[in-house]
């Protein structure tokens, strides 16, 4: 007894298989992301759609009756030179089924992030599920994926060390201009963009012991709203060459598709230095002309780039062992729900299908049957539903059966997919 439901896809690209080049060819904005979802959602194999979009990955989240079809779909949205997301040499990676639930467990749990632990991912993972209730792309499929995944990384950031693991892009940053300049401490901090990856950068730069933080953004008033959390000032849009060469270390992080620095102003703000200036572009698309890297006298770093100065790897990370293996106790529980979930409906329909079956048979031959009282008329249909009733009931109970153990998940889902 098989029920078509939707199931669940992923596909996309990360920093597992594509360089920061190759992602910031697919990155969306917000301004973007309403159209990219109705694209998405107007192939016929795709019902619903999620688009996650960070400084890591592009990742599309759907659910559709045939998982490989809507794979095939949304894969499509990607220029990988003719390759098919299921071959080894493409950087489009899927998960199908119950590889899908599992990923979107451990990305939103920080497991599958650069810096394996780091908290923002969580919150992306929200604003992205936010973002397709807003479109309208959200049914109750991937409704009941996103809520679980939200529940299980709080789980895991409140029941394991994992959740103390204070690495992350930030603490990266602070790393790698720390061993550049030996010391932030009085260090003057540029931030270009206002976003929350660049506040938090900047927080964790003054925590550090930079001294004045100046924010430049094409919004004046926020940026003084973020220069003000730091006690810092605001430099014009238009000055952000001067600023930059009064600056030690500067972070970029602005949502623009656009670079926002070229190699020309970052060769002028460099010139005649003692020190290396410290650029951290973390912006995806970059915002920082990649040729600024091999100024003299200029140190560019990009987010992949940051992988080196953090235990990117995962390797040694407290509590690893423990998280992984309470998001695989969580994917297995989502799993019997939702088997569990669809054995109910399936077994609901087929008692009704049985008592409407038995009382269409019992209206048509009613009426040969004028001999009978109406006490014997009544026995005789209430045997006839009691039949209809034992013949549904072994494979209900093993229906029921195989929902409660998970059985019924594997099988109509099985294990395709291949995990970045």
């Amino acid at each position: 007894m098989r029920n078509r439901v939707s199931e669940y896809a992923i596909v996309g690209m990360s920093h597992h298989t594509a360089p920061v080049a190759m992602r910031e060819r697919f990155a969306v904005d917000a301004s973007s992301l309403r159209g990219s979802l109705n694209a998405v959602l107007a192939c016929p194999a795709v019902e619903e759609a999620v688009l996650l979009c960070t400084c890591n990955r592009v990742e599309w989240y759907v659910a559709g009756g045939d998982p490989r079809a809507a794979a095939d779909a949304v894969a499509a949205f990607f220029d990988a030179g003719g390759t098919a997301w299921d071959s080894s040499e493409s950087p489009v990676r899927a998960s199908l089924g119950k590889d899908a639930v599992r990923h979107v467990f451990r990305v939103a749990s920080g497991l599958d992030s650069m810096v394996v632990g780091e908290s923002q991912i969580l919150g992306q993972v929200r604003a992205a599920f936010a973002a397709g209730r807003s479109a309208g792309s959200v049914g109750p499929c991937l409704d009941a994926l996103f809520r679980a995944a939200l529940t299980v990384g709080r789980r895991v950031r409140r029941e394991t060390e994992i959740g103390r693991v204070t690495a992350s892009v930030p603490a990266a940053a602070v790393a790698h201009a720390t061993r550049l300049l030996g010391s932030l401490a009085g260090r003057r901090v540029l931030v270009i963009g206002a976003g929350k990856m660049g506040e938090a950068t900047v927080h964790a730069m003054v925590e550090a012991g930079a001294r004045t933080v100046v924010v430049a953004n094409r919004t004046p008033e926020t940026a003084r709203a973020l220069a003000a959390l730091f006690g810092g000032a605001v430099a014009p849009f238009e000055t952000l060459p001067d600023a930059l060469a009064q600056a030690d270390v500067a972070i970029v992080s602005t949502g623009a598709h656009d670079v926002i620095l070229d190699a020309r102003v970052v060769a002028a703000a460099s010139r005649g230095r003692t020190a290396p200036l410290v650029i951290v572009d973390i912006a995806v698309p970059r915002n920082v002309d990649p040729a600024a890297g091999r100024l003299p006298g200029v140190s560019l770093c990009d987010v992949d780039a940051l992988i080196g100065d953090v235990h990117g790897s995962g390797a040694g990370v407290p509590g690893l062992r423990h998280a992984e293996a309470l998001v695989e106790s969580e994917v297995m529980a989502f799993l019997r729900a939702r088997a569990g979930r669809g054995a109910a409906s399936v077994i609901a329909a087929a008692r009704a299908d049985a008592d409407a079956i038995v009382e269409d048979e019992w209206g048509r031959v009613r009426g040969h049957l004028a001999s009978l009282t109406q006490a014997e008329a009544e026995a005789v249909r209430g045997v006839l539903h009691r039949v209809a009733k034992k013949l549904l009931h072994r494979p209900i109970t093993t229906l029921a059966a195989a929902a409660e153990s998970g059985r019924l998940e594997a099988e109509a889902t099985g294990d395709g997919g291949d995990e970045a």
